[in-house]
């Protein structure tokens, strides 16, 4: 990979930190404000559709992680960072990673 520009890399991480913040955030509070609604939302056809999208999106990246030969964070840790952050964090913050590597090689 080309390394990005400094500006591209702080753009990156601060995406992922927003990712990380945002999604988690808003998630964490309706889980522990209003578990009805979350249950409601897991009992819900439609939302199991786009629970599975996300889920085949994630794999397909990690994939395409170990395909690039990325090799921080890796298909695996990329799996582990999408479980724990969402996409929203996990994309920007392997890109900032693999920028980072490859200015250093």
């Amino acid at each position: 990979m080309t390394p990005l520009t400094a500006t591209q890399e702080r753009t990156l991480l601060a995406l992922s930190i927003l990712g990380l913040l945002v999604p988690n955030g808003v998630f964490l509070w309706v889980a522990f404000a209003r578990p009805a609604a979350l249950e409601a939302a897991l009992r819900n056809p439609a939302a199991a559709v786009f629970i599975a999208e996300a889920f085949f999106l994630m794999f397909l990246a990690a994939w395409l992680v170990g395909r690039a030969g990325l090799r921080r964070p890796g298909p695996l840790a990329f799996v582990a960072l999408s479980l724990a952050g969402s996409l929203a964090f996990s994309v920007p913050l392997t890109l900032w990673l693999a920028s980072r590597d490859a200015r250093k090689a």
